[in-house]
């Protein structure tokens, strides 16, 4: 009986994320990489190549990374994704059994939020976000189980997804203290040592986890807090200053802009206020969190806020909400999908969409040339900083060619190139500040160097010293 279920499940999952997995396809077909899955599959590439395990601890987040190791590719990405994407809408659709909803309006509910653009994109394009999504409303589930059901061992669970979610997603520590602090509002508390370890139980682990991986980056990069600072952990939104608020008028601007563009999260929000006023605090968690990030200057993307958002109102709808309001909810979904269009207006969402609706994108399609050129060149011998080369690295398929920041004779061969590599690979034009590669030789060949070939934004520099270099 166990094994079916634990089959009956598993066929709902893959049958779930199959229109997912069909459409990231034909946008990889196309030539899409985003560079979540660029950049999560050149750290991945650069474990595999370099056949060291322990340099995951180069990368953050580090789940995602080692779940593309067996595959890393885009093709692979997807593949991932997609299966996360189908376990969430499967959670999604057993937790909202407990509602007296029409079938036909549960199974609308659940479309809208499959289909909503932010939820598309997010499910065949970024493994990191779709994978803490999973995790966190995993988390929530439990959440609600332990506040209320009181049971205990669905708080120590939903700890422990929160925990594992710190490994996908930086901003999982920041639920695990929300859940803390609003658990008082429904739990019934027996005297201060008792709140005292339901806050243990709720924060140790994200504490915990967060701290042995500070640990890891101090003992393989010297630094336990690099993982969040380094130019490296490209991946970390969090810390992208143009999409941080950093005034009180942008920030109260960008949250009404939010709150309006999720009708069907604030009519959610309604209903608790109704019938479970007590547990809307825990039901703004997604608001407090964008307050609280951009307070500090960082950053919460607006297809992962949206996502989230519809994940916490479709979990969150009250058990007692009257048949009659099926219908309501059901337009509000279908009105924050329309809403949710203008997440395809602007940056990654919107090359995306455009690659699905007129094809592969010139700027695509160069990145796969160099990328191929860059792949045949031997081993060892191209230096180059993956904190601006990660797409060219993930779309040639191999680290084999590259000396890289975590090899051991990078910063010497940046001083010296001629001692080490044949070619110096460096962009134009950084993406954020340069690095030492970029700051040496972005305008100029190093020595005994000369300009091999050129491409939009790239230079590679060949070595004419007659002596063969050290390779790595």
């Amino acid at each position: 009986m166990r094994w079916r279920v634990i089959l009956g499940n598993g066929l709902a999952v893959v049958l779930l994320g199959f229109p997912y997995l069909l459409l990231g396809l034909e946008a990889t077909r196309s030539g899409f990489l985003s560079n979540d899955h660029a950049y999560l599959i050149e750290k991945a590439l650069m474990v595999r190549d370099r056949g060291r395990l322990e340099w995951i601890g180069f990368a953050y987040p580090p789940l995602p990374v080692g779940l593309l190791l067996p595959w890393p590719s885009p093709y692979g990405a997807v593949v991932l994704s997609s299966l996360c994407a189908g376990a969430l809408a499967w959670g999604v659709w057993r937790s909202m059994g407990r509602l007296d909803l029409h079938p036909a309006v549960r199974a609308g509910l659940l479309l809208a939020v499959m289909v909503a653009p932010s939820s598309l994109f997010q499910a065949t394009q970024s493994l990191s976000a779709t994978l803490g999504l999973l995790l966190f409303f995993a988390a929530w589930i439990q959440y609600l189980l332990f506040t209320r059901g009181e049971r205990t061992d669905a708080g120590f669970i939903a700890a422990l997804l929160i925990s594992l979610g710190f490994l996908a997603n930086f901003y999982a520590p920041f639920f695990a203290i929300a859940f803390a602090l609003t658990v008082p509002l429904f739990a019934r508390l027996r005297s201060r040592a008792h709140l005292g370890a339901i806050l243990l139980i709720l924060t140790f682990p994200s504490l915990a986890t967060v701290g042995s991986w500070a640990y890891l980056s101090w003992l393989f990069t010297g630094d336990p807090l690099r993982f969040v600072f380094d130019p490296s952990s490209s991946l970390l939104a969090a810390f992208r200053p143009e999409e941080a608020f950093l005034t009180a008028d942008a920030i109260a601007r960008e949250s009404m802009q939010r709150l309006l563009a999720t009708p069907f999260y604030l009519g959610v929000g309604m209903l608790i206020a109704c019938y479970q006023v007590r547990r809307l605090p825990a039901y703004l968690i997604p608001v407090a969190l964008d307050l609280s990030a951009w307070s500090m200057g960082w950053a919460v993307p607006q297809p992962f806020d949206r996502s989230l958002r519809l994940l916490f109102a479709i979990s969150g709808i009250p058990a007692r909400t009257p048949r009659r309001l099926g219908g309501l909810l059901l337009l509000l979904a279908l009105l924050q999908v329309a809403a949710d269009s203008s997440t395809l207006a602007l940056g990654e969402p919107a090359r995306w969409w455009r690659t699905l609706n007129v094809g592969p994108l010139p700027e695509d399609q160069v990145e796969q040339r160099v990328a191929q050129y860059l792949a045949q060149l031997p081993c060892g011998s191209v230096l180059t900083d993956d904190r601006e080369a990660f797409r060219l690295i993930a779309r040639a398929g191999t680290a084999c060619p590259f000396v890289l920041p975590p090899d051991p004779i990078f910063e010497m061969a940046v001083v010296a190139p001629e001692r080490f590599v044949s070619y110096v690979f460096v962009a134009e034009h950084p993406t954020r500040l340069p690095g030492p590669l970029e700051a040496r030789y972005r305008d100029r060949p190093p020595k005994g160097f000369v300009t091999e070939l050129s491409w939009p934004g790239w230079r590679l520099y060949r070595r004419i010293a007659s002596e063969k270099p050290d390779l790595y």
